[in-house]
């Protein structure tokens, strides 16, 4: 795999989440205006994330090259410019994604469902993979001299954790099943 490949991966991702949310808004915002907000703000956070993927494709693509490879098998740790990519499901996470898009489309779907799809995508590996290019544009900012555009890592890195932080709040508060809260919390943990 290249690197202008996984970026367009990591937006393909960023971009059906933004939507699956948006999709939640609409469908879940006549329960309580408060529940609609949450989702659109959670759509506008993935469209965000999108943005900087974007962003940071170019300066990526400028620094390393659109055909520099990623993947663990084709990197020569001595003559490849970024780190391997970790060992990551990509399929199982598209599949995983497209699931919960099929589950959406296909009538009505509560609040706690809406809440547990949300779980499952903050807790995926798509992180793993958003955070990974996170890396390698943190590398292509130092390469190209420019560390004026770390603080917009930086302040990415925040609003993941406040991304995740809204999640939880808005499960505690809205959601009925203790055992998707209890879900969400873990998650909460794991991206502390």
């Amino acid at each position: 795999m290249t690197l202008a490949e996984l970026f367009d991966i990591c937006k393909d991702l960023e971009l059906r989440q933004a939507k699956l949310y948006a999709s939640f808004a609409l469908k879940l915002g006549d329960v309580d205006e408060r529940i609609a907000r949450f989702w659109e703000r959670m759509s506008t956070e993935e469209w965000q994330h999108y943005i900087l993927v974007d962003f940071g494709r170019s300066i990526c693509i400028e620094a390393f090259g659109k055909d520099t490879p990623i993947s663990a098998a084709d990197v020569d740790e001595n003559t490849s410019p970024i780190a391997a990519l970790p060992d990551i499901p990509i399929q199982e996470i598209t599949d995983a994604l497209s699931s919960h898009e099929t589950k959406v489309e296909s009538g009505t779907i509560s609040l706690d469902e809406a809440f547990a799809i949300a779980i499952a995508i903050e807790g995926s590996e798509a992180d793993t993979i958003y955070m990974y290019l996170l890396s390698i544009i943190r590398q292509a900012i130092h390469q190209s001299n420019q560390p004026y555009l770390m603080d917009r890592i930086v302040q990415v890195e925040k609003d993941m954790v406040s991304h995740v932080d809204g999640l939880v709040q808005a499960t505690q508060r809205f959601g009925k099943d203790t055992t998707l809260i209890r879900k969400a919390h873990r998650l909460k943990e794991e991206h502390v």
